[in-house]
């Protein structure tokens, strides 16, 4: 029987020490990714603004002519074969992490209407977040799809994390 269909039956504190240790870092080096990729390179790139979101994808030129905006700092167009490039790992990379965190969700109690509010968002963000050079690049009015959905998958993805952790050694069976 797979580990999320014993939920009913295995609470995650019943795990043996040394797999809490391992999900612990897991856990740890994810949520530390997590908050790299937000608050290091997503916001120092688009400061959260729908603007910069169109000049990182689009280029500064671009941006001022289609809406007038005027940037601080100047941003290249990318080639269609660098917004490839940015595309290609995370289409692969991502899904496998939203796979195993979903299945650590799983293992955890909770509301399933809940659950799967949290899966769909998180699925959703990171679909976005994933396409978002693409979409950017083909419409600037995408742009705030990138930028809100940038904070649903953070925040889906952390409560994906820290739900089981804190159910792996605060919980109760």
């Amino acid at each position: 029987m797979p580990p999320y269909l014993a939920t009913p039956y295995f609470h995650l504190s019943k795990l043996p020490l040394t797999t809490k240790v391992a999900l612990s870092c897991f856990y740890a080096s994810l949520l530390t990714a997590l908050a790299f990729v937000a608050f290091a390179v997503f916001a120092e790139r688009t400061h959260w603004r729908v603007t910069e979101a169109q000049a990182n994808f689009a280029g500064d030129e671009r941006v001022t002519r289609e809406t007038g905006a005027r940037l601080e700092r100047m941003h290249a167009e990318p080639s269609r074969r660098a917004l490839y490039d940015i595309v290609h790992p995370h289409s692969f990379m991502m899904p496998l992490i939203f796979f195993v965190l979903v299945h650590l969700m799983e293992m955890s109690a909770g509301p399933r209407g809940a659950k799967i509010a949290l899966y769909v968002s998180a699925f959703a963000a990171m679909t976005v977040m994933t396409f978002a050079p693409l979409l950017v690049s083909a419409s600037l009015g995408f742009a705030w799809l990138v930028v809100l959905f940038a904070g649903v998958m953070l925040s889906a993805f952390a409560a994906m994390i820290v739900v089981p952790a804190w159910q792996m050694w605060l919980g109760k069976a």
